[in-house]
C-alpha cells in the first residue's frame, strides 16, 4: 500500500469520527437554538409589557397633570404618549402564545380604550369643570387603579416565564459544554494514533532528509541518504539526489559568476576615481572662472557651491540655516531707476521657480557697504524626470560699463552744449539772410532754406540727445503744476500744425468740455504729446486722419490717446519701441528721419511726473499711442 493510501484510510476514520461529532453538535445546537429563540420571545414579550406599563403610567401622569394644572404641553404630552400606546398591545401579541394571555392583553386594551375616551371628553371640558381634583378622584383614578393592576398581573406573569426559559436555556447550554469537552478527548485520542503512524512512516525519513540537507549546505555532498522505497518519500528521495547534483553545478556556475563581479567591481572602482578626479579638475575650472558662478539646491535656496570669485563679489552664506535668510535680506538690492528688488526675484531665486534669466541688472549694496552693479544670469537645473533639483547662477560684475556709461553721457553732453552754440549763430545768420538780404535768383533762396531746415533739424537732435542724457543721468528736474488738458491739446497741435499741412494729414482733436485738469509740467507732457502726434503724422498716409482722443480713464487718470491710419507695426516690434535708438517705421518709407529718442524721453518725462504710455497696433490698420496724466487731487 502507499503511502498516501495509509494516510488517506487514517484521515477516513478521522473525518468519518468528525461527521458523527458534527451531528451531535448539530443536534445540541438545534436544542440551544430552539431555547434561544423561546427565551429571546420571552424577553421581547416582557420588554414589550413593560413598555406597555410605563407609558400607561405616563399616560395617567400627563392626564393628571393636565387636569389639575391646565398647561397645554401636558395635553400635548398625553396626546404624544397616546399615539405611542396605540400599537404597543398589537406588538405584544405577537409574542404570546396562549389564548388566555391574548385575552387578558385584549382586556386591558379595552378597558384602557374606554378609560381613553373619558378622559379625553373630560380634558375638552376642563374649563366646564368645578372641583377637578374631585373629578380626577372619584372619574379616572379608579378605573386607572384596575388598568394598572392587571398589567402588574400580567408584567409578574411574563416576568416568571422569562426566567423559566433562563433556566432552561442555562441548563441546555452546561448540557452542551459537557458533551463539548468530551470531543476534544476523542480527538485528541485519534490525532496521536495519527502522529504515531505519520512518525513511522514519514517523519522519520524526513528527518534523514533534513540531515542530509544541513550536510550539503555546509558544502558536503557525500552525503547517505534513506533507502528508495517504491512510495513517494521515495520519489522524493530521488528527487533529492537530482536536487544535490543539481547544486554542485550551480556551485560551480556561481563561482564563476563572483569571480565576473569581482572583475566588474573593480572596474567600477577605477570609473569612480575617474570621475573623482574630473568632479576636482572641474571644481577647479570654476574655481579660477573669473565671473562669480553659483550653485543652489532646490527647494532650500542653500547655496552648495560657488567660486572664489563670488567669494569676492557677494561674500559667503553662512552655516547656520536661521541665519541665511537674513544673511540674503541684509543685501540692498534695487534695479537701475531706484526700484527696491525684493531677494526673491533675484535671478537665481526665479530660476529655482523655473525661469531662465538672461541679464538682470541689479544694484547690490553688500553689508561691507560697497555699491557694485552686477549682471545676473540665471537657469534652473532639473533631473531625468524634469524634476528641479536646483540652479545655477552667474554674476557680472559690470562697474567698468558703467563708468563708460558715464563717460559716454559726459561725452555727448558736452559734444551737445558745444554743437547748440555754433548752430544757433547759424540759424540766425541764415534767418537774417532770409529776411535782409535779397537773393540774386530762386536757386539761392532754396539752398538757404534748405540749410536752415537741416539747421533746426541738427537743433532738435542735439535737444533730443541733452533730454535723454540728463534722464540718464537724473538731472532733468520736472515742475508739475494745475494745467487745463484743453490749453495742452490746443498748444501741441499748434506745434505740429505745419507738420500735417506738409503731410496732407487731417489733425482731429476729441476733447470732451468737463474734462478735469492735471497735474503736470505743461513744457514737458507738451513735447511728450508733440513726439506722438509727430511719429503718427510721419506714419499716416496722405490725405488720412490722425486723432487726438482725450477720456477720463482710468479712475485718477486722464488719457490721451493718438491713433493713425499708417500700416501698423509687427507685433513683435511693439515691445522695442519705447528703448533707445528705436525706429518705429523702416527706413525706406519713413517721410522724415529721427534720432530713434523721440518715444524713450516720451516714456521717461510721462513716467516722471506718474503716468504711464502705451500702444496697440494692428497690421494694415494703423497704431494708437496712449499717455496716461494724474489729474488734480
Amino acid at each position: 500500500m502507499s503511502l498516501r493510501g495509509r494516510i488517506f484510510a487514517v484521515i477516513g476514520l478521522m473525518v468519518a469520527a468528525a461527521f458523527l461529532q458534527a451531528g451531535a453538535v448539530v443536534w445540541f445546537e438545534t436544542l440551544r437554538d430552539s431555547s434561544g429563540e423561546a427565551m429571546m420571545r420571552a424577553g421581547q414579550r416582557f420588554d414589550h409589557q413593560t413598555r406597555m406599563n410605563r407609558v400607561v403610567a405616563q399616560l395617567e401622569n400627563e392626564h393628571r397633570s393636565y387636569l389639575l394644572i391646565g398647561l397645554p404641553v401636558f395635553r400635548a404630552d398625553f396626546d404624544r404618549r397616546w399615539r405611542e400606546y396605540v400599537n404597543l398591545p398589537t406588538l405584544l401579541v405577537q409574542y404570546v402564545d396562549e389564548e388566555q394571555d391574548k385575552k387578558s392583553v385584549a382586556e386591558v386594551d379595552r378597558q384602557l380604550q374606554q378609560w381613553h375616551q373619558m378622559v379625553t371628553d373630560l380634558m375638552d371640558r376642563r374649563e366646564q369643570l368645578a372641583d377637578l381634583p374631585r373629578v380626577w378622584q372619584d372619574q379616572t383614578a379608579p378605573p386607572m387603579r384596575r388598568i394598572q393592576n392587571a398589567l402588574d398581573a400580567n408584567q409578574r406573569r411574563d416576568f416568571v416565564l422569562l426566567n423559566d426559559q433562563i433556566r432552561n436555556a442555562s441548563q441546555l447550554n452546561f448540557n452542551n459544554a459537557i458533551f463539548t469537552l468530551a470531543l476534544p478527548a476523542i480527538d485528541i485520542i485519534m490525532l496521536l494514533v495519527l502522529v504515531t503512524v505519520l512518525a513511522r512512516i514519514l517523519l522519520d525519513p524526513l528527518a534523514a532528509i533534513a540531515e542530509s540537507a544541513r550536510q550539503i549546505s555546509g558544502g558536503n555532498f557525500d552525503v547517505r541518504l534513506p533507502p528508495a522505497r517504491r512510495d513517494e518519500i521515495g520519489a522524493l528521495v530521488k528527487a533529492f539526489r537530482d536536487m544535490s547534483t543539481a547544486v554542485q553545478f550551480r556551485q560551480r556556475d556561481l563561482s564563476s559568476a563572483l569571480s565576473r563581479e569581482r572583475e566588474m567591481s573593480q572596474m567600477y572602482s577605477a570609473l569612480r576615481t575617474n570621475a573623482e578626479q574630473e568632479s576636482a579638475r572641474l571644481q577647479a575650472t570654476i574655481a579660477t572662472v573669473p565671473a562669480a558662478l553659483v550653485i543652489l539646491e532646490a527647494p532650500s535656496g542653500r547655496v552648495v557651491l560657488q567660486n572664489t570669485a563670488a567669494d569676492m563679489l557677494i561674500g559667503r552664506e553662512p552655516d547656520a540655516e536661521a541665519d541665511q535668510q537674513l544673511y540674503w535680506e541684509s543685501f540692498h538690492a534695487s534695479y537701475r531707476d531706484g526700484r527696491r528688488c525684493p531677494v526673491d526675484e533675484w535671478g537665481p531665486r526665479r530660476a529655482l521657480r523655473g525661469e531662465v534669466v538672461v541679464g538682470q541688472e541689479l544694484i547690490v549694496k553688500p553689508q561691507d557697504g560697497r555699491t557694485v552693479p552686477i549682471l545676473v544670469s540665471a537657469a534652473p537645473l532639473r533631473n531625468d524626470l524634469g524634476v528641479i533639483t536646483g540652479a545655477v547662477a552667474a554674476f557680472q560684475d559690470i562697474s567698468n560699463l558703467y563708468e563708460i556709461d558715464r563717460l559716454k553721457s559726459e561725452f555727448v553732453s558736452i559734444v551737445s552744449h558745444e554743437l547748440r552754440t555754433p548752430l544757433t549763430s547759424i540759424k540766425g545768420s541764415l534767418q537774417l539772410l532770409l529776411t535782409d538780404v535779397p537773393m540774386p535768383d530762386p536757386d539761392h533762396r532754396v539752398l538757404v532754406d534748405v540749410a536752415l531746415s537741416n539747421t533746426d533739424r541738427l537743433v532738435r537732435i542735439i535737444n533730443d540727445i541733452l533730454d535723454i542724457s540728463k534722464i540718464e543721468a537724473g538731472k532733468l528736474e520736472l515742475h508739475p503744476r494745475p494745467y487745463d488738458v484743453h490749453e495742452l491739446v490746443n498748444l501741441s497741435i499748434q506745434s505740429v500744425g505745419q507738420i500735417a499741412r506738409g503731410s496732407s494729414v487731417a489733425l482731429t482733436p476729441i476733447v470732451p468740455p468737463d474734462i478735469p485738469k492735471v497735474n503736470a509740467d505743461p513744457d514737458r507732457t507738451i513735447q511728450a504729446i508733440v513726439n506722438l502726434l509727430s511719429n503718427a503724422l510721419k506714419c499716416a498716409p496722405a490725405r488720412s486722419e490722425v486723432t487726438l482722443e482725450v477720456r477720463s480713464d482710468p479712475p485718477g487718470f486722464v488719457t490721451v490717446a493718438i491713433a493713425d491710419r499708417g500700416r501698423g507695426i509687427p507685433a513683435e516690434k511693439l515691445s522695442q519701441l519705447f528703448q533707445k535708438f528705436q525706429q518705429i517705421d523702416g527706413a525706406d518709407t519713413r517721410k522724415l528721419r529721427g534720432t530713434g529718442l523721440g518715444l524713450a524721453i516720451t516714456k521717461a518725462l510721462v513716467e516722471m511726473q506718474g503716468g504711464s504710455v502705451g500702444v496697440t497696433s494692428e497690421m494694415g490698420q494703423g497704431s494708437t499711442f496712449w499717455i496716461t496724466i494724474p489729474v488734480v487731487k
